[in-house]
């Protein structure tokens, strides 16, 4: 009966005052009894309608149901702005595509779109002409190491990812961009030194420095990685998984850095990139890691370094934050499901995945 009620409205552009009003009531009372295909077919007609009453609007682009959600989320331009920031901090991915593919977006969805989209989602926002991400929703996206890994290059075209961003991302970066991240470190590097001569002036090495590279060449050559990362991490003191992360075979640059920030000579760097990564490091690639090694100044594998710990501490802290909202959404969408019980619909329904 709804759907039928539903053609009959959307075939009409114009509608007057009672007739709207006795749409809504049939639809809010039927809706939720509603089976699962024509609830999709009932959104697909109507998203688009320029007489669509408001809250039956809100109730499709709300529904359960990702695909009765979408038409409204991307083709309704009335939404209100708490609907869209939810949708687009709960997810999923789907939904998030069809905000960021609405006609208009308010800086505060977009933001949210940066701190918990996909990178499908992302590009859709890059290429968009209309929009240009500010310098806060730049820095939200250089602060993901999964979109910085998938698009880079993208972000880096549109100077979305400025130094620190390159610099702390160094070990998501794609190849094109590791040279720009390194020459950043070195005017860093540079800055400081003009800024703190006294401070920058030799570099001694102390009987527990030489202690520490001593250790993890020893346990390089007894090819123990679990004891190589906890001294690692030791010295540097950055966190155990990004350790792990410096040992991949595809991580050479980073781990040739960490070292030289550690002090170790070209001869134990050799040793230990052979013994913890021989068998998929190419000597052509150990060559190129000899020549970063000889071309890196020790401040700018500092500042690298350093920048890897300041990324590391601000996606902790991120991820503290996202958490604590999602705890707040959901907790608000059980008190609103509490306030309004619905009734079963006789089909299956495919539900939203809550935070993804």
């Amino acid at each position: 009966m709804l759907l039928a009620a539903s053609e009959l409205f959307s075939g009409r552009a114009r509608h007057d005052v009672e007739e709207k009003r006795i749409f809504l009531e049939l639809a809010q009372n039927l809706l939720p009894s509603t089976s699962l295909g024509d609830r999709r077919r009932i959104s697909a007609l109507l998203a688009g309608h320029p007489e669509i009453p408001d809250d039956l609007l809100e109730q499709l682009a709300s529904d359960d149901d990702d695909l009765t959600a979408y038409p409204a989320l991307r083709y309704s331009p009335r939404l209100s702005v708490d609907l869209l920031l939810r949708t687009a901090r709960t997810g999923p991915d789907s939904l998030r595509k069809a905000i960021a593919n609405r006609p208009s977006l308010r800086d505060s969805v977009i933001t949210v779109l940066c701190e918990t989209a996909g990178a499908s989602v992302i590009r859709i926002l890059l290429e968009r002409d209309d929009i240009i991400l500010t310098q806060a929703q730049q820095s939200k996206l250089s602060c993901r190491s999964d979109i910085v890994a998938t698009l880079g290059l993208e972000l880096a075209g549109q100077d979305a990812l400025n130094p620190d961003g390159l610099m702390g991302q160094f070990l998501h970066l794609p190849d094109q961009l590791k040279p720009k991240a390194i020459a950043a470190a070195e005017m860093t590097s540079l800055v400081k030194q003009a800024q703190a001569p006294a401070t920058q002036t030799g570099r001694r090495t102390t009987a527990s420095r030489l202690k520490l590279q001593d250790a993890l060449v020893k346990e390089a050559l007894h090819q123990n990685r679990s004891r190589f990362v906890d001294l690692l991490g030791q010295g540097l003191g950055l966190p155990q998984p990004t350790c792990d992360l410096l040992l991949r075979h595809d991580q050479a640059e980073g781990l040739t850095i960490a070292l030289k920030t550690l002090g170790l000579s070209a001869a134990q760097l050799t040793t230990v990139l052979i013994r913890l990564t021989g068998d998929a490091l190419s000597l052509e690639r150990l060559r190129g890691m000899l020549r970063l090694y000889r071309t890196l100044s020790t401040g700018a594998a500092e500042v690298l370094v350093g920048q890897w710990i300041l990324h590391d501490q601000g996606a902790h802290t991120a991820s503290s934050a996202t958490s604590k909202l999602d705890a707040q959404y959901q907790d608000g969408a059980r008190r609103e499901g509490q306030s309004v019980q619905r009734p079963a619909t006789p089909e299956v329904a495919v539900k939203r995945t809550t935070g993804t």
